[in-house]
């Protein structure tokens, strides 16, 4: 049986995994972060080709085929 709590307290969120890892019939605990909600960070993708061996034009030719299918 998995459980989903979503705490917005930080603080409150470590006390009470604290207190579950105590308990000896629980299995495991996993913690996700959520992400944090507002404006993306545009200079994140800033990069992201820059090893790759794909030209501009390479690119657009398969952006297009799939678009022309």
């Amino acid at each position: 049986m998995k459980i989903v709590i979503d705490i917005s307290d930080e603080r409150k969120a470590q006390y009470l995994i604290d207190i579950l890892k105590d308990i000896p019939y629980i299995n495991s605990i996993q913690v996700k972060e959520e992400r944090k909600k507002g404006k993306p960070d545009f200079n994140s993708v800033f990069g992201i080709w820059k090893d790759k061996n794909i030209t501009l034009e390479e690119i657009r030719k398969k952006a297009w085929a799939k678009t022309e299918k």
